[in-house]
């Protein structure tokens, strides 16, 4: 199974290579950052930032290349290559690379085919290039973990209703999806909860997990473990592309009692519903709500279970170029078999964000993130459960784009 991954990846690479006229963006995002966090996660700690109180100063927010190739009419290939940091497995890796046909709409119909990795489509706050959020520098903690631990790598089909072509004031979209090499996803929300953070784990790449467990450490997190495919189901209402209700169920059908001992892990069976709505008028402001609500699950002797959920809500206004915007998360992981132990948590953020974009090769960010958090498993590493962290984070982004 593990080769089928990589030839579903190779595809659309070899396919990118092999054709003209394709359109390219490399962009550079350099941080300044000031910040108090508990050691991070990514430094298998229990803190709920990126940046710790370790990692201030010019940091590297990310070093991004993607490519748009088309092949013929109806077909393209994509593929986004990242940087974040010297920390990982590879200094440059894959985030997406899937192959897309996009036949010629027809009676008020369109559809789209995609193969390869990709994210799923159930956010409505990632909606820039690259999957970031054009309102803050650090998205929600439902996107940060689904840009952890949440990738498609197989087939997804998606149809248009095009209501709006047709006279009516709405469009229906639905979605389904066929996938593999995502049986670890739950092992990070599991090891060290909910994180606030802009980092999206690569395709070939690795995570950090909690001191107290040092043999879970630098998860490799798609991967194929009991060759059972999973699905997700999604639906989208759009009205006058004003206002926009997202809802998506996902099950990866993994074997909790499946285990990989090549990556010192099981097949983590998680199923979760997300929904989103989205509302934006027509003098710049942006209303967006997200929660999300599943469980985890593995039996390594004995069935283990850590439910969690996740909202928030974000108010933006646009002036032009220049954008503020305000969000709150609340966030809770639950060890089903003891509350107080490692895996369990409870949480509230707050962000607020400046960004200046006026459509040029520059654009600005500065960012204030505070995150409190009852994490019974910093007791293991003699710290106090309560913590509150924040940082104040600045964002300058370079972009050059073109074609070959």
């Amino acid at each position: 199974m593990g080769l089928l991954k990589h030839a579903a990846i190779a595809g659309a690479l070899a396919a990118s290579v092999g054709a003209r006229g394709a359109d390219w963006e490399l962009a550079l995002d350099l941080r300044a950052v000031s910040s108090d966090g508990r050691e991070s996660f990514l430094e298998n700690g229990q803190g709920k930032l990126r940046f710790d109180g370790e990692h201030e100063g010019i940091q590297l927010g990310r070093l991004r290349a993607a490519l748009d190739q088309p092949l013929g009419e109806t077909f393209a290939a994509h593929l986004e290559v990242s940087a974040w940091d010297g920390d990982d497995k590879n200094p440059l890796d894959l985030t997406e690379a899937f192959l897309e046909w996009r036949p010629y709409p027809r009676s008020g119909f369109r559809s789209r085919v995609r193969l390869g990795a990709f994210y799923p489509p159930m956010s409505l706050e990632s909606r820039a290039r690259g999957w970031e959020t054009p309102y803050t520098i650090t998205p929600s903690a439902i996107s940060s973990w689904i840009g952890e631990e949440i990738r498609t790598v197989g087939l997804e089909g998606q149809v248009d209703w095009l209501g709006t072509r047709l006279g009516h004031a709405f469009d229906l979209q639905f979605t389904a999806a066929l996938f593999g090499w995502n049986d670890p996803a739950g092992t990070m929300i599991a090891a060290h909860g909910f994180g606030l953070h802009d980092r999206q784990t690569t395709l070939f790449g690795r995570v950090g997990a909690p001191q107290t467990y040092p043999e879970l450490a630098k998860k490799e997190l798609f991967h194929e473990i009991d060759d059972e495919p999973g699905y997700y189901v999604g639906a989208q209402v759009r009205w006058r592309d004003r206002v926009i209700l997202n809802a998506l169920h996902y099950d990866n059908r993994a074997d909790p009692a499946a285990e990989a001992p090549d990556i010192r892990d099981f097949a983590w069976y998680t199923e979760f519903d997300a929904a989103a709505l989205r509302i934006e008028s027509g003098n710049g402001w942006t209303f967006l709500l997200q929660a999300l609500d599943g469980h985890t699950a593995i039996d390594p002797f004995e069935p283990l279970t850590w439910t969690f959920d996740s909202q928030s809500l974000l108010v933006a206004k646009r002036f032009g170029a220049h954008m503020i915007a305000a969000r709150a998360d609340a966030f809770a992981v639950e060890f089903e078999d003891d509350p107080a132990a490692w895996g369990s948590e409870d949480g509230e953020a707050w962000a607020l964000a400046y960004s200046y974009d006026q459509g040029g090769p520059w654009r600005f960010a500065l960012e204030w993130l505070r995150v409190d958090s009852d994490v019974p498993a910093r007791l293991g590493l003699g710290q106090s459960p309560l913590a509150s962290e924040s940082k104040i984070e600045f964002s300058a982004r370079y972009a050059i784009s073109g074609s070959l």
